[in-house]
């Protein structure tokens, strides 16, 4: 039977997500939508050239770019730009470069490697199992977290996570894990936080609960509180394209960024979010059907990976835009600004188009 030469299930959702990303960006902010849309095609080309090489090569080359991607993270902490009191970027002269976003697609692959060298054990990996694993995943967690970029640590982290539960593990040591993390949420809020992490929880806290901080409303309770009213604004219908007041007005906080999905909800009301939510669904329950028809454990933990690190994003950009959950600094993907996150967004999604192309039965 002859082999695709494309999967159209995967790439029409992702190609309608981004001109709809494009379209809110071209609104919020006209100059980075021109930025953006220059990086479209570096980043198209890079999902085409992945699709079709070798995926062997990505396997044998799994561990140098680990490798690399922790010296590039090494270097940003020594020589990164700092922008905001944030050094997350490498200045390469004509554009700048965020490392933490090759971090998402270098831990896949060497999470990917790791474990497929691994026999499958009848009674699951207890700790001591995925001791290299848990190690290889800390060090670039922890060299992001202290660019600080709490919101990357976290993701890279959850996604690992979830590519590590998605192996067989031993149920006694997942309970031993879970009391763990519960009793050091303490240690990390006392000294794992830093002081606008904590007031940026202690500020969607408080406003759950229904109370006033007169501390907290100048900071990111405003934020919040702008980004919820240009959600609810939107009603059904939406105000229409550049009809956004809130957007216009510039009241919504980094509009073109991490809170670009209020501008879009904004303009296109409930209508509007319910379709992009489609778009996301389709792309996903495709990467889950992949999942099922995969031949080997390296491609079936790409494909884990790669859905994983989407839905988390989603849940968490939506969670935090609509104030359910704390401002953490993730992006939307494919729709938020960031020539790093679309290039290796596709980067990403071009290995899943590969594993859908070549070790899937059809």
């Amino acid at each position: 039977m002859p082999k695709k030469k494309l999967d159209i299930l995967l790439i029409f959702p992702m190609a309608m997500i981004l001109v709809l990303g494009l379209l809110s960006l071209s609104s919020a902010l006209v100059s980075k939508f021109y930025v953006q849309l220059i990086w479209v095609i570096p980043s198209v080309m890079v999902f085409v050239a992945v699709s079709y090489f070798d995926l062997r090569i990505f396997e044998r080359t799994a561990i140098p770019i680990y490798f690399a991607n922790i010296i590039l993270l090494l270097l940003v902490l020594l020589i990164g730009e700092k922008i905001g009191g944030a050094r997350r970027w490498l200045d390469l002269g004509f554009t700048k470069f965020q490392v933490s976003e090759l971090t998402k697609v270098s831990v896949i692959l060497f999470m990917a490697y790791q474990f497929n060298l691994k026999p499958t054990l009848e009674g699951g990996y207890n700790l001591f199992d995925i001791l290299p694993e848990a190690f290889g995943i800390l060090i670039p967690v922890y060299l992001i977290y202290k660019e600080p970029d709490l919101g990357t640590s976290i993701l890279v982290g959850a996604v690992s996570c979830a590519m590590i539960l998605s192996t067989k593990i031993n149920r006694k040591w997942i309970i031993g894990v879970m009391i763990f993390v519960l009793v050091s949420v303490p240690v990390l809020w006392m000294w794992g936080l830093r002081d606008y992490q904590k007031t940026r929880v202690l500020s969607l806290v408080s406003m759950l609960l229904g109370e006033e901080s007169h501390e907290l409303s100048q900071t990111s309770q405003y934020h919040i509180k702008q980004s919820i009213i240009a959600v609810g604004s939107g009603r059904l219908h939406g105000k229409g394209y550049k009809r956004g007041t809130q957007n216009m007005l510039r009241f919504i906080p980094e509009h073109h960024t991490d809170f670009i999905f209020s501008v879009y909800a904004e303009e296109f009301g409930f209508f509007g979010v319910m379709a992009l939510l489609f778009l996301y669904f389709l792309l996903l329950a495709r990467i889950l059907i992949l999942i099922g028809k995969v031949k080997d454990k390296f491609s079936a933990l790409i494909l884990v990976g790669s859905c994983a690190h989407i839905w988390i994003q989603v849940v968490v950009n939506i969670g935090m835009v609509t104030g359910v959950l704390p401002v953490v600094g993730i992006p939307l993907p494919w729709f938020s600004y960031g020539g790093s996150s679309l290039l290796f967004n596709m980067t990403l999604m071009g290995l899943v188009h590969n594993v859908s192309l070549h070790r899937c039965y059809v």
